[in-house]
C-alpha cells in the first residue's frame, strides 16, 4: 500500500497472488455521503426506517482491487430512480444473500403510503434478484429489515409487523395498531421469524422500543441489540435468545456505555461473530462525523460489562479489547491509521478481514494531505473520509486494496460471499409446558426478593421461620406487575400531550396484577405470555418500595422463566444474565423437608424455594387485582398463624379501576386500568357524611370536597383546608385536567380570604442573606413610594403538592394524614388508599388508555 500525491489518494501497486483471495466473492453497499447538497447520509438507531437515497448493492467475483463488479439492484427500478440498501447478510454456504432495500420515494404521496423496507435475496447460482415475500400486498405490511439466516433455512429478522402484538390488543378489546415506540416518534421494530420462501412469519419479542440486528452465533442462539428506552433509560444493549424466542435475556452492555475511545459514549448496535466464535462490535458514537467505528472484541463469554466478569469468571482485563493492531477509534480526532466503518471476517483460519477503510486525511491551506504529511501537533482538521474495502491480515499486520475509495462516496457493509461452518440447531425449547402455552401464559420464578448479586439484604432465614417473624415484620409483601400501554400513531388516533398527565416518564400504564411474597422472599406466579412488563416490590399497603424496574420482561407461551432475585440500580453485578449470576442467596433447603417451624404438611423438595413448594402442593398462583395474603405456613401447633390480608377492589364504593372483573376467573388478558377522571376523582367527590342512626343528625362530614374546596355546602366562599381544592372544577394551569389533579401534583401558589375574595397572598421577598428586598432602579437605588418609603418586592408563597407522581411512599404528605394517629385516620378504606397508591406508582396519568380519552 502506498498513499500517493497531496489527495492521498490509494495506489493499487501489485495484484494479490493469493489464490484464496482471488476466490472470494463479495458484496458491499455504495452510497454518496451526500444526499443532496446540504443533507448529509446519516443513519439514526432510533429511526431505522430512515431514507437514505441513492445508494447500490455491488458485488465483485474475486477480492482484488481490478476486478469486475455488478450492480445487483440497478434493474430493479427506472433510470435515474434513487432507493437505498443495507443489512447485507450471506448465508453459511456462500450461496445466497440478503438484504434490505427501499424503493424510491413516490411523489405527492403522504409519508404512510410511502415504500416501506424490504428484504431481498441475491441467489449466487442463477444470479437472481427476488424479494423475499413475492406477495407485495403482504410485504408492505410493515418495515422489515435486518435479516439473518437460521440453521433450519428460516430467517429471522426485525419488522414492523407486530402481527402477536396486534392480536394481544384485539383480545384486550383494543383496536388493532402498530404502536409506536416510547419515544412516540416511529412504529417499533421487534424481532419475527419466517420460512425462506417468506411465509410463517411469526414475531418473536415483544420491546416496547426497537429489537433490532439478529445475528446466529455458532451456537444456535440469536444475539440481538435492544433498545432499553423505559422511563429514565435510552440505551442499546445486547439481549440473547434461543430461536423461537424462550430464555429472552441481557447479556452485555448495561454499564457499559461510557466506553468509547476517551470515554465517548456508545451503543451496543450489531454484533459480528469471528472466526473460532467470538463476538466483536464496530464501537460507534452516535452519529459519528467521520462515520468510523473503534472496532472491538468483546470477552462475552467471560464478561456482563466492560469491567464485570460473570460469577465465577476473571476479569484480567477490560472485557472489550481493539479487534486491529492498528490505532483506530470512535473519535473525530485525527489518526494516522485512519478510520474503519464496518468490517468482515474471512473465517478460514488466516486472521483476514474485509475493512471499510479510510486514510487518515486532513485539511491545511485548503489542500487535502494525509496526516504524516503534516506535523503530528498541527492544528488538524479532518478531510471528507475516503472509504474503500481492503484486506486486512491481522497475523501478517497488512493492508491489500480490494476497492479504492472514491471521493464522495461511502463504502460499507462488506460481505463475504464464503463457505462456513453452520450454526448449530436449536430446536423448539423442549420445556416450554404446553398446557400453559395454551393459555398464553408463563410462569415467572424469583428465588427470593432479599437476594441482590448473590447477597441477601436481609437474614431470609430468620424472615422465613414463623417463629423469629411474623407477616407484618417482613418488608416485602407482594409483587405487582405492570406492562406499558402500546400507544397508537396519529393515523390511528392523535394522543394529546394532556393525557400522560404531568408527567410522560412513564407514558401509560396498565397493572398486571398483585401476587403475594411468601416469606423467604421467593414468588412464584403465571403471567401473560408475549406481554413486556416491569416489577415493583410493594408493602402491606401496596405501596411500591424498590425502584422501578427498567427493563422490559417477556416471557413466551409455556415457558417458566427463574431468576435469583433483585439488582439495585449502582449495582454493575450480572443480573438475568441465566449463566451469569452469582448463586442464590437462597438456595432453598438441603434436603426434603420442612422449612423450619413451618407446617408439617408442607414438605419441600431439596433446593426449593417457599414458593415452589407452595405451587407444586397447591397450584402456581395466578395474578389478582387484590392485595390477598393467607398464611400457611405458620405451625397452628406452635403459634396462631396471621391474620389474612385482604384489599380488595371490591370494597370500593366509588367506581373500581376498569378490567377488575376479568381477575374473578384469571385470564393472560387480564389488565387494570386507572384513570383519574374516571376513578381517582370520585374518591373526592364521595359522600362521606356520617349521621345517628336514631336521630339522622349530622354527626361528621368527611367528604373530601366540603373542607378542600373554595365554597362550603352553602356556596360561601371559604378558604380550601390545608391550601388544598379536590373539586372538579377545571385547573387553572391545565384547563384539560381538573383542579384537584394539578393542585396534588403541581406546585401552587397559597390563597388567603380577602374581603370575601380568594387571591394570592403575597408576602416581601428577601435575598439569600435573609434580608428583605425592595424595588430599585437600574443603578441599584431605592424607588420611593409618594410618601417617600422604599417599595417592597412582594412574591406570592409556594405551596408544594402532596403527592410525587410515580412515587406513592415519598407522596407521604397525603397517605401520613391517613395513618394511625393521622389527622384523617379513618377518611379513606385500606382499598382507596390502594387504589391512589397504584395509580401514583405507575406514573399518576391522566388517562392510561387512548381510547378512552374525551374528543
Amino acid at each position: 500500500m502506498a498513499l500517493v500525491a497531496c489527495d492521498a489518494d490509494i495506489s493499487v501497486q501489485n495484484e494479490p497472488t493469493d489464490p484464496v483471495v482471488q476466490e472470494i466473492a463479495l458484496a458491499f453497499v455504495e452510497r454518496p455521503l451526500l444526499i443532496t447538497d446540504e443533507v448529509e447520509y446519516r443513519t439514526s438507531l432510533t429511526d431505522p426506517t430512515r431514507f437514505n437515497p441513492g445508494a447500490r448493492l455491488l458485488l465483485k467475483q474475486n477480492a482484488f482491487a481490478q476486478s469486475a463488479e455488478t450492480d445487483l439492484t440497478a434493474a430493479l427500478f427506472a433510470e435515474g430512480q434513487l432507493y437505498d440498501v443495507k443489512d447485507l447478510v450471506a448465508s453459511a454456504d456462500g450461496m445466497t444473500l440478503l438484504f434490505a432495500l427501499r424503493a424510491p420515494e413516490l411523489e405527492d404521496v403522504p409519508d404512510e403510503l410511502q415504500p416501506k423496507w424490504d428484504l431481498w435475496r441475491y441467489n449466487v447460482s442463477d444470479k437472481s434478484v427476488t424479494p423475499l415475500i413475492a406477495d407485495p400486498q403482504l410485504a408492505q405490511r410493515g418495515h422489515d429489515i435486518t435479516p439473518a439466516f437460521l440453521p433450519d433455512g428460516r430467517i429471522i429478522f426485525s419488522s414492523t409487523r407486530q402481527s402477536t402484538s396486534r392480536q394481544i390488543l384485539l383480545d384486550e378489546f383494543k383496536p388493532q395498531y402498530t404502536a409506536l415506540d416510547e419515544n412516540l416518534n416511529i412504529s417499533t421494530f421487534n424481532l419475527h421469524v419466517m420460512n425462506a420462501d417468506g411465509s410463517g412469519i411469526e414475531q418473536l419479542s415483544f420491546n416496547l422500543s426497537h429489537d433490532i440486528y439478529p445475528v446466529v452465533l455458532s451456537d444456535g442462539y440469536v444475539l440481538y441489540s435492544r433498545w432499553d428506552n423505559q422511563s429514565d433509560r435510552s440505551m442499546f444493549n445486547w439481549y440473547k435468545m434461543q430461536p423461537d424466542g424462550s430464555e429472552n435475556q441481557l447479556v452485555y452492555g448495561w454499564h457499559s456505555h461510557n466506553t468509547g475511545a476517551a470515554e465517548t459514549a456508545v451503543e451496543f448496535t450489531k454484533a459480528i461473530e469471528l472466526d473460532g466464535g467470538g463476538v466483536s462490535i464496530a464501537l460507534a458514537s452516535v452519529n459519528a462525523p467521520n462515520y468510523n467505528s473503534w472496532p472491538q472484541q468483546i470477552a462475552l463469554e467471560l464478561a456482563s460489562d466492560n469491567d464485570q466478569a460473570l460469577a465465577g469468571e476473571t476479569l484480567n482485563i477490560p472485557a472489550q479489547t481493539p479487534l486491529f493492531p492498528w490505532a483506530f477509534d470512535n473519535t473525530a480526532r485525527p489518526e494516522t491509521s485512519g478510520a474503519i466503518n464496518s468490517y468482515a471476517p474471512l473465517k478460514d483460519g488466516t486472521g483476514r478481514y474485509l475493512v471499510s477503510w479510510s486514510p487518515c486525511r486532513v485539511i491545511q491551506d485548503d489542500v487535502t494531505l494525509s496526516c504524516t504529511q503534516v506535523e503530528a501537533d498541527a492544528e488538524l482538521v479532518l478531510a471528507a473520509p475516503l472509504y474503500g474495502l481492503w484486506l486486512f491480515d491481522t497475523q501478517k499486520q497488512t493492508q491489500v486494496p480490494v476497492r479504492p475509495g472514491q471521493e464522495g462516496l461511502l463504502v460499507s457493509e462488506p460481505v463475504v460471499l464464503q463457505s462456513s461452518p453452520d450454526a448449530v440447531f436449536l430446536p423448539e425449547n423442549p420445556s416450554l409446558d404446553a398446557d400453559l402455552a395454551a393459555e398464553n401464559a408463563a410462569i415467572l420464578h424469583i428465588r427470593s426478593v432479599y437476594d441482590f448479586a448473590g447477597t441477601a439484604s436481609v437474614n431470609i432465614a430468620r424472615l422465613a421461620d414463623p417463629m423469629q417473624t411474623t407477616a407484618d415484620m417482613r418488608p416485602a409483601r407482594f409483587l405487582r406487575l405492570v406492562r406499558g400501554v402500546p400507544q397508537p400513531p396519529d393515523d390511528v388516533l392523535d394522543v394529546p400531550n394532556f393525557a400522560f398527565g404531568v408527567s410522560r416518564r412513564q407514558l401509560m400504564r396498565e397493572i398486571l396484577g398483585t401476587v403475594a411474597i411468601e416469606p423467604d422472599g421467593s414468588v412464584q406466579v403465571k403471567v401473560p405470555a408475549n406481554v413486556p412488563f416491569n416489577l415493583a416490590l410493594l408493602n402491606a399497603e401496596g405501596q411500591a418500595i424498590s425502584p422501578l424496574h427498567q427493563q422490559w420482561i417477556t416471557l413466551r407461551p409455556g415457558e417458566t422463566r427463574s431468576c435469583n432475585g433483585c439488582h439495585r440500580a449502582q449495582s454493575t453485578a450480572p443480573h438475568g444474565r441465566l449463566t451469569g449470576e452469582a448463586a442464590s442467596a437462597n438456595p432453598g433447603l438441603d434436603t426434603d423437608g420442612n422449612f423450619a417451624n413451618t407446617n408439617p404438611q408442607l414438605v419441600a423438595l431439596a433446593g426449593e424455594t417457599m414458593a415452589q413448594t407452595a405451587a407444586r402442593l397447591n397450584g402456581t398462583p395466578e395474578l389478582s387485582a387484590a392485595l390477598h395474603y393467607l398464611d400457611i405456613w405458620t405451625n397452628p401447633a406452635q403459634r396462631e398463624p396471621d391474620a389474612e390480608l385482604l384489599v380488595s377492589a371490591a370494597d370500593l364504593t366509588s367506581a373500581p379501576p376498569a378490567g377488575v372483573e376479568c381477575f374473578a376467573q384469571w385470564l393472560a388478558s387480564c389488565r387494570i386500568r386507572i384513570d383519574y377522571p374516571s376513578h381517582i376523582q370520585p374518591l373526592w367527590l364521595l359522600d362521606r357524611r356520617q349521621f345517628d342512626p336514631e336521630t339522622n343528625e349530622l354527626i361528621a362530614d368527611h367528604t373530601c370536597v366540603s373542607c378542600h374546596s373554595r365554597t362550603d355546602v352553602d356556596s360561601n366562599t371559604q378558604l380550601p383546608a390545608a391550601q388544598l381544592e379536590l373539586d372538579d372544577a377545571a385547573s387553572d394551569i391545565d384547563a384539560n385536567h381538573v383542579r384537584s389533579y394539578r393542585e396534588l401534583l403541581s406546585n401552587d401558589n397559597e390563597l388567603e380570604l380577602v374581603g370575601g375574595v380568594l387571591v394570592d397572598r403575597l408576602v416581601q421577598a428577601t435575598d439569600a442573606d435573609g434580608n428583605l428586598r425592595f424595588v430599585t432602579d437600574e443603578d441599584g437605588n431605592l424607588i420611593l413610594d409618594d410618601e417617600g418609603n422604599p417599595i417592597p418586592v412582594m412574591v406570592t408563597v409556594r405551596v408544594n403538592p402532596a403527592m410525587r407522581a410515580g412515587n406513592a411512599l415519598n407522596s407521604s404528605a397525603f397517605f401520613s394524614l391517613f395513618s394511625n394517629a393521622g389527622s384523617h385516620q379513618g377518611y379513606l378504606s385500606a382499598a382507596e388508599l390502594k387504589l391512589v397508591a397504584d395509580w401514583l406508582d405507575i406514573g399518576a396519568q391522566y388517562y392510561n388508555s387512548p381510547f378512552v380519552i374525551p374528543e
